[in-house]
């Protein structure tokens, strides 16, 4: 049964009737979409991938919403881009807000505050966004701040072509998105520094390794120390502008290959 606003002076309001049993339904249609993205992260895909996977889901979740992207831009509010989207019409809404330099999801981005706006409203606040996007259909806007770090902000943006525009039911749970979206970013970016410092150590290792074992042929060859070794490999990366790690892998190879010369 629908529960209409009842307006204090004995009329009933214009608002939006809500029914209970559609809210219990949305409510259920989020908590499966945010399983899904669990379920994603557990199988530590791409972040593109998430990404993507994450607006496909909030429309899939909110029956409102037509379209969905997400924005990324910088500290200072320059060159945002839309890193993921649930169809082409996104970039083209996105892009005449870059261009315009204002709009729904900047706002939402720049000032870190949820905007949720119809269409009368963005003609009104937007004139220059609004004149773009005539041709597009876009109804409602809503809006969600991300924050990554202290240098990349962002927005979750969804779409409608209903012109009544999303409730606050909508909008409070789409905040979860926004947890989530935000979780995945910062778990993937540890992921890739840790991986980077990884891979830096063992790079390291072996480079240290190519030169003492480099070090040991010099020594044996010359009769010398290893500090003398060292002098000898970093003189002859100075005559040749070579690393001394290549000096001393070509070194090496070139011990190894006299034996099968001689053969």
């Amino acid at each position: 049964m629908n529960i209409e606003s009842v307006d204090p002076n004995g009329g009933l309001a214009s608002a939006v009737a809500y029914d209970p049993d559609t809210v219990t339904t949305d409510v259920a249609g989020y908590a499966r979409a945010l399983e899904n993205l669990r379920s994603k992260l557990l199988e530590r895909m791409d972040l593109s991938v998430i990404l993507q996977a994450m607006c496909s889901e909030v429309v899939q979740a909110l029956t409102t919403a037509d379209l969905a992207g997400i924005t990324l831009v910088d500290e200072d509010g320059d060159q945002p881009e839309t890193v993921a989207s649930t169809d082409p019409r996104v970039n083209d809404v996105d892009v005449d807000q870059y261009r315009s330099n204002e709009g729904p999801c900047l706002e939402a981005a720049r000032t870190q505050q949820m905007v949720r706006v119809v269409v009368s409203e963005v003609e009104h606040r937007w004139p220059r966004v609004a004149e773009n996007v005539s041709g597009l259909g876009i109804g409602s806007y809503l809006s969600a701040p991300l924050t990554f770090d202290d240098n990349h902000l962002g927005a979750l943006n969804i779409y409608s072509y209903d012109p009544h525009g999303f409730s606050d039911i909508d909008q409070a749970l789409v905040g979860l998105f926004v947890s989530a979206i935000e979780t995945a970013v910062m778990v993937s970016r540890r992921a890739q520094t840790a991986e980077a410092e990884v891979d830096g150590l063992l790079t390291a290792m072996k480079t240290r390794a190519t030169i003492e074992q480099a070090k040991g042929i010099v020594m044996a060859m010359r009769g010398v120390d290893a500090d003398d070794a060292f002098a000898f490999l970093s003189t002859q990366s100075q005559h040749r502008n070579v690393r001394v790690a290549d000096i001393a892998a070509s070194l090496i190879a070139s011990i190894s290959i006299k034996p099968e010369a001689q053969r």
